[in-house]
């Protein structure tokens, strides 16, 4: 009788161990999980982030009147075999969605060959606020324009000004200027509300304006057309 208790208590022991054993795993593959899942979650964030970026411009009423467009007349454009509303746009350096409005165009309606577009004539203003530069975290993702981003490359990020437009930016600290391109879309950096910053620059454009350092700066932006 003694020794078949010490067997069973044995027996108890050893269940207590295993089970002890299981729990111990469990809890490793329960927290293992939880690690991948972050990961993973921050990983799809960042890509949302960078998607943004690219390919949206979401527009604050209140900061869109400080660029907001002057119509002064009108041009016409005939639609030739090739056309896309995305290069005339460029073309005539309108958004996409004035061209759209001035014809009466449905969302995603087609334009067809010898169609003849009225393009409205943009007077854009130019304005101050602040600049800030991207390099390395965007350096080889696609930018707006569908183009490949080089940091090096001297070129700017604007949320409203027309994909190809060139612009003056000042460095209102020591007077620097530099002539560059709007292929890009952004910065979409929000402080109470509203935007914080005006333009981005390109790391090229950002060390013409010496400008890297500081990282922002006050600008005065002119739209060149």
């Amino acid at each position: 009788m003694k020794e078949n208790r010490i067997l069973e208590e044995k027996d108890v022991d050893e269940v207590i161990w295993k089970t002890k054993v299981v729990v111990f795993y469990f809890i490793i593959v329960v927290i293992f999980l939880f690690v991948c899942l972050f990961f993973v979650v921050q990983k799809i964030s960042n890509q949302k982030k960078v998607s943004t970026r690219s390919y949206s411009f979401p527009l604050i009423a209140s900061e869109f009147s400080e660029v907001k467009p002057q119509k002064t007349e009108w041009l016409y454009h005939t639609v030739k075999p090739g056309d896309s509303i995305y290069g005339i746009a460029q073309k005539f350096k309108v958004l996409q969605y004035q061209i759209r409005g001035a014809n009466k165009m449905v969302p995603g309606g087609i334009i067809h060959p010898g169609q003849v577009l009225k393009i409205p004539v943009i007077g854009w203003k130019s304005y101050e606020g602040k600049a800030s530069w991207y390099g390395p975290r965007f350096h080889g993702r696609k930018r707006a324009d569908g183009r490949i981003y080089d940091q090096n490359e001297v070129l700017v990020a604007h949320r409203v000004f027309p994909l190809g437009m060139k612009v003056r930016v000042t460095n209102l600290l020591n007077g620097r200027t530099v002539v560059a391109p709007v292929l890009d879309r952004g910065p979409y950096v929000v402080k109470d509300g509203k935007y914080d910053r005006e333009i981005d620059l390109s790391l090229g454009a950002a060390r013409a304006l010496g400008a890297v350092k500081k990282g922002v700066i006050p600008v005065r932006i002119e739209p060149l057309g």
